[in-house]
């Protein structure tokens, strides 16, 4: 039988889909939230740090060829060793005209001498270790009319800053990835609500594979109606086509039941020849009706369902009393568990009557039928203890009219109705040596 691959669940993937879009959005937003706090709060140090060089600016003065401003400043944090702000000014030479008070434990004086002057009325901000840093270059008249250049610098530690980030990171990611969670299982939730309309059309699927429905029914989005109308007329079209065939078939039968019987009472010298002859009829109308069904049908049909298990009990005591004068034995396992497997089942009995026949015609005493059944299929082995088949031979009697004996009563097309019948599910008669010694007939049956 042939079976479509699955490719994993469809609720999985637009879930995992959703996950991954969602998960690279929420992360790019939140590293452009990132980085626009950090712009931010940078902005905002500059502006206060340019502000507190024009503080000084404003009470500074110049005192011959150099500058003065009070030891004691109006902002506190500029006395305060303690503060993390500091206050420095420069001449053209690099050397410290003013350091605030709070400059006494700073040591990144050495540093902050070796860079270069700054062009009259040139700023600049950055960071240096753990300070962040406004310097602003300003030009002065001197008492004598010579230009006077002063470096004005202000200096805060960066410990804030990054405390500020900090806090802001674990605030902003942590709510990300709390939102992401949210997200996530309500996408979860939206894809099977959404996709819950599939799942109750394969539970209807199910269902008329099985047999317990005709064809499918509910209330469906109008996306889906085009696909259960068309299913729908498919099954009908389908159901029509079998019983149109299964009546011509009966037809058929019956057209022919009367002459072949007129021809079996023909008495004379040809009589046994006729009757060989009408038999051979028989068997061939009875091939050609049932190819002419498996032809049709091409495959299993949807809402097929027969008991294996309670087929196979029928056809063994019917073909034990058509042989009870063989004295050989038909071993079939009891079990209460039935197995129902998707196909016709006139099929069903058809395959397994032709394959326990064959062992009863070629067994020498033993005829065993055994289960093996797995999820979705069940392995049926029907053993003898007769004289076997070899590998070529077992090419050859699935074809119609082959034989390999000329003993035993029949036209050869059993096994090639066998055959025909299990092609037509897309299943294969596998045959090899039985532990019993003879023939071993294989076949997996789908289970329904």
């Amino acid at each position: 039988m042939v079976e479509s691959r699955a490719q994993g669940s469809l609720t999985r993937r637009l879930t995992l889909s959703a996950a991954a879009v969602l998960v690279v959005s929420l992360g790019l937003a939140g590293l452009a939230l990132d980085r626009a706090f950090v712009n931010s709060q940078m902005a905002a140090q500059s502006e206060r740090l340019f502000l507190t060089v024009f503080n000084l600016l404003s009470v500074a003065e110049v005192d011959g060829e150099s500058l003065s401003l009070p030891r004691v400043l109006p902002n506190d944090r500029l006395n305060s060793p303690e503060s993390g702000l500091v206050g420095l000014v420069l001449d053209r030479t690099r050397s410290s005209v003013w350091e605030s008070l709070s400059s006494e434990w700073f040591t990144e004086g050495g540093w902050v001498r070796s860079l270069p002057n700054l062009a009259p009325g040139e700023e600049e901000f950055g960071q240096h270790k753990d300070w962040v840093y406004q310097r602003n270059g300003f030009i002065w008249e001197g008492p004598d009319g010579r230009e006077l250049f002063f470096e004005f610098w202000v200096l805060e530690s960066a410990e804030p800053l990054k405390q500020a980030v900090q806090t802001f990171r674990s605030q902003l990611w942590g709510s990300l990835i709390a939102v992401t969670v949210i997200l996530l299982i309500a996408l979860t939730l939206v894809a099977r609500w959404g996709l819950r309309p599939l799942r109750v059309m394969a539970a209807n699927l199910n269902q008329i594979r099985s047999g317990d429905a005709a064809k499918l029914t509910g209330d469906y989005p109008v996306e889906l109606t085009p696909l259960t109308d068309s299913l729908n007329q498919l099954l009908v079209a389908e159901q029509g086509q079998r019983e149109r065939y299964r009546k011509a078939m009966g037809d058929l039968a019956h057209s022919l039941k009367t002459p072949l019987a007129v021809m079996r009472t023909i008495t004379g010298p040809d009589a046994e020849e006729i009757s060989e002859q009408v038999a051979r009829m028989d068997q061939i109308v009875r091939y050609q009706l049932q190819r002419a069904v498996t032809d049709a049908r091409n495959g299993p049909v949807l809402g097929q369902r027969c008991d294996l298990t309670g087929a196979v009990s029928r056809l063994g005591k019917a073909l034990e009393k058509a042989f009870m004068h063989e004295d050989k034995v038909l071993d079939i396992p009891e079990t209460d568990e039935s197995l129902f497997v998707a196909m016709d089942s006139n099929d069903v009995l058809e395959v397994m009557g032709n394959l326990i026949e064959n062992g009863f015609k070629y067994g020498r005493s033993v005829i065993m039928v055994s289960y093996e059944r797995t999820e979705q299929q069940v392995m049926v082995h029907i053993d003898d203890d007769g004289p076997g088949i070899s590998g070529e031979a077992s090419k050859q009697i699935l074809t119609r009219g082959k034989r390999l004996d000329s003993i035993q009563p029949g036209q050869g097309i059993g096994l090639a109705m066998v055959n025909d019948i299990l092609d037509s599910y897309g299943l294969v008669l596998t045959i090899a040596t039985s532990p019993l010694g003879g023939a071993r007939f294989s076949l997996s049956l789908p289970l329904a």
